[in-house]
């Protein structure tokens, strides 16, 4: 994951630079120009226009500073908690740590309780569902990598769920891995049963790739939102692509039920060990034009090697195709080599349905 620390004075950039020793994500600061920590920094003069250039570039942004500075900054570039990055506010001192925008789908409240943890500062929660203790669907669809369909069904579902009205966590069992669904959620402390069509319940939700006969206010949790980007050099066995594509699953902690398609550069379109490999595991593959892909890494700044720029036309392949296929996306697992092989993975964060995406692709 990557995280902006951004700060306005002294005492904020010295903060700024004891939660970026504390955690293990990339973290980069932003230090005010005048107001410097004399640690490793990126300075900047205006923190409106700063926000600018960074809102849509890190997983999550830190301000360290005034509320008012930072909702004033973030106000212009929010759009949907389908797509904002985490937010959140400390104050200089770090004694509290606000989650302030995207909570749950964009993770800001459990950053915040990350990050709170590592200053000894109080993690200030406010949405409803948290300060009531019980598990949202929005919530739980981050941590499994779901998708949530219609975003506009989350907020009556949240409101059932805060006032502790009867809630069913459902699993279609017309679902191939239904029970692996069930186990994942008790993992995380939810209880799912296999839907039967006579749930009595005030609201619901349902891991389905389907549409179900529900009368309550529901969601859906879509599981099949895993894009993966993949690169290759010429000839590779289907062998070596297979163990890459496991081995980058297993570093997100995800099943291969979870991947909707593959993507890599037009080149590779008659890479054998690859189309044997999308055909065997069943998954649609998309290959894009070079130019196409280099316009996604320069929209998401990705790291690229100028040598494969200079060979295929685009400096990531794997990166920058996962987040192609995945459209409005995130990166879950960057660029990482494999013999032979990259691999990146990409969750779909668009409100189109993954099979929707693949459908307009072939």
């Amino acid at each position: 994951m990557k995280y902006a620390v951004i700060s306005v004075s002294h005492t904020g950039a010295e903060l700024g630079q004891t939660v970026r020793a504390a955690l293990s994500d990339d973290v980069v600061c932003y230090e005010r120009e005048g107001a410097e920590s004399g640690g490793t920094a990126r300075y900047f003069t205006k923190t409106l226009a700063l926000t600018e250039e960074i809102f849509s570039r890190y997983d999550g942004l830190l301000y360290i500073m005034a509320a008012g500075i930072a909702v004033r900054a973030v106000a212009p570039h929010v759009a949907s908690k389908a797509f904002d990055p985490a937010v959140l506010v400390m104050d200089e001192c770090g004694r509290h740590c606000i989650s302030l925008l995207s909570g749950h789908l964009g993770g800001a409240n459990a950053w915040a309780r990350e990050v709170a943890a590592a200053v000894g500062a109080d993690p200030v929660i406010t949405t409803a569902t948290d300060v009531h203790g019980r598990r949202a669907p929005d919530d739980v669809a981050r941590e499994l990598f779901l998708r949530v369909e219609p975003l506009e069904a989350l907020k009556p579902v949240n409101r059932a769920i805060a006032e502790g009205r009867p809630f069913a966590w459902l699993v279609d069992p017309a679902l191939p891995f239904a029970e692996d669904v069930r186990t994942k959620l008790a993992a995380l402390g939810v209880e799912a049963a296999l839907y039967t069509g006579e749930e009595d319940c005030a609201a619901a939700a349902v891991v389905s790739e389907g549409t179900l006969s529900l009368t309550m206010p529901h969601v859906y949790l879509r599981p099949k939102n895993l894009f993966v980007g993949m690169g290759c050099k010429r000839g590779v066995s289907e062998g070596r692509i297979r163990d890459a594509f496991f081995e980058a699953l297993a570093k997100i902690g995800a099943a291969p039920w979870q991947v909707a398609s593959l993507a890599s550069v037009d080149v590779k379109s008659d890479e054998q060990g690859l189309l044997a490999f999308a055909e065997h595991m069943g998954l649609p593959i998309h290959f894009y034009p070079a130019e196409e892909l280099k316009r996604w890494a320069d929209a998401y700044h990705v790291d690229r090697s100028e040598f494969v720029e200079k060979t295929i036309g685009v400096g990531n392949v794997c990166e920058s195709a996962a987040l192609r296929e995945a459209w409005q996306g995130k990166i879950l697992l960057p660029k990482t080599k494999f013999a032979e092989v990259t691999a990146a993975i990409a969750a779909g964060l668009s409100v189109w349905s993954a099979s929707g995406r693949v459908m307009k692709r072939k």
